[in-house]
């Protein structure tokens, strides 16, 4: 590999878990700001953690990803070209009720959750197993600590825009 491929690859290993984590992080807080149940469930239950994370990253994954054609394909009667770029929404495909049911639904225990919120295949996130870490210990430590917390209502949130989805502003009350 060249140094610039090198150097390339280590800026985006660098980077690429920051934004996508701290999303993912943030999502969770805000669905267990609004659901109560949920939330008073998973401090309670500290073995329901794992399938938790795993399912808030079904129900909010961070990110959409785009690629490139390389081969002329057929998708349900579309045709796609060499060099055109294909969007394809991790969130939409989580949410499939072909594969998830009640995928509109959070379901913290969650029994059958293959979904794609890191990617599939090749493309994989390379990260996936530190960012479940990550997220798992946030709301492990978050939840110790502010057991009860609720969205200010008065207060504007904000959710990014573009690739990666997630709160940028958080306006939470903290105590019942």
């Amino acid at each position: 590999m060249t140094d610039d491929h090198i150097n390339g690859t280590l800026r985006l290993l660098l980077i690429a878990g920051i934004d996508t984590t701290w999303s993912a992080i943030g999502s969770c807080l805000w669905h267990l700001a609004q659901h109560a149940d949920d939330r008073r469930r998973l401090t309670a239950e500290q073995g329901l953690m794992n399938s938790g994370v795993e399912e808030f990253l079904r129900a909010y994954a961070p990110v959409t990803m785009a690629r490139e054609v390389v081969k002329e394909t057929q998708i349900a009667g579309c045709t796609f070209k060499p060099g055109q770029m294909v969007l394809l929404s991790f969130p939409s495909a989580n949410r499939d009720p072909a594969m998830f049911p009640d995928a509109d639904r959070v379901i913290l225990d969650r029994a059958q959750n293959r979904h794609a919120a890191f990617g599939l295949g090749i493309h994989r996130c390379v990260g996936s197993n530190l960012a479940r870490m990550e997220i798992r210990v946030a709301l492990t430590e978050w939840l110790a600590r502010f057991p009860e917390f609720r969205l200010d209502p008065d207060a504007r949130m904000t959710w990014s825009r573009g690739t990666v989805r997630g709160p940028r502003e958080l306006p939470l009350l903290l105590g019942a």
